[in-house]
């Protein structure tokens, strides 16, 4: 289900909807129907300049889900 960014033609409004199927998407200020969909840019880790932090991914440094202080299940 992506997002996708709009401009009305009718109003020149932008706006963003999330689009599931064959969903009928409208301005949310004039109900125009005549919209162009306009190119979206994604953040991505990194795109600061510096490269991205990965280090907090994944398990905790002292292993299990919760670094074994949860007490639900064995480690």
């Amino acid at each position: 289900m992506p997002i996708y960014t709009y401009r009305c033609a009718s109003c020149d409004t932008r706006f963003e909807r999330l689009v599931r199927g064959d969903t009928t998407v409208t301005c949310p200020e004039c109900s125009g129907r005549q919209l162009e969909r306009l190119m979206s840019l994604t953040a991505r880790p990194g795109s600061t300049g510096k490269p991205a932090d990965l280090s907090r991914l994944g398990p905790p440094a002292g292993g299990g889900c919760c670094g074994g202080s949860c007490h639900s299940h064995s480690h």
